[in-house]
């Protein structure tokens, strides 16, 4: 059983492995895994052995990350060491930045807010707020744009969230 941390870790990894082989195609197997988990060759020809002497699976960028991903579950190797490797989690050190920017915040626009507690350029706001908008959903024409609803769309987009970070580190 995984806690909910490593829950949310394991999104993560996988969002973070399926964005990375987006679009592209590969010669081996192990290229796939090469570049969706950030793992060096012979580390690769290693976890593909494992991967092959448990079952066979289809010959697919998504099999093969799905199967990583359920060895990963099952304790084949660490989900912090695969997070440390994408450079940390992103998402917590994002939201726990804005939480504490956000309590000296003295109030204004979400405008206001995206320069102020995001560090967002003035010529990133309206891109920004676009693809933001574009990703909402609901039912019925109503909307909340709040810290919560802006930090889901962060971590469900993996180019923004680096964006973010990227934001607070400089």
């Amino acid at each position: 059983m995984l806690t909910a941390t490593e829950e949310r870790n394991l999104e993560y990894i996988e969002q973070r492995a399926r964005h990375n082989i987006r679009g592209k195609n590969f010669f081996t197997t192990t290229d796939v895994l090469e570049e969706a988990f950030w793992m060096s060759k012979d580390k690769a020809y290693e976890v593909l052995k494992n991967i092959l002497g448990r079952k066979t699976i289809r010959n697919s960028p998504d099999a093969i990350v799905d199967e990583y991903i359920d060895m990963l579950k099952k304790g084949y190797a660490s989900i912090e060491e695969q997070i440390d490797i994408f450079g940390g989690d992103k998402a917590s050190r994002v939201e726990s930045t804005a939480r504490i920017r956000f309590k000296k915040f003295a109030g204004g626009t979400f405008i206001d807010a995206l320069r102020e507690v995001y560090n967002v350029e003035e010529d990133e706001i309206m891109p920004l707020i676009g693809r933001y908008l574009g990703s909402l959903e609901s039912q019925v024409f109503s909307y909340t744009i709040d810290q919560e609803s802006f930090q889901r769309y962060l971590e469900s987009n993996v180019e923004e969230l680096d964006a973010q970070f990227k934001r607070f580190m400089d």
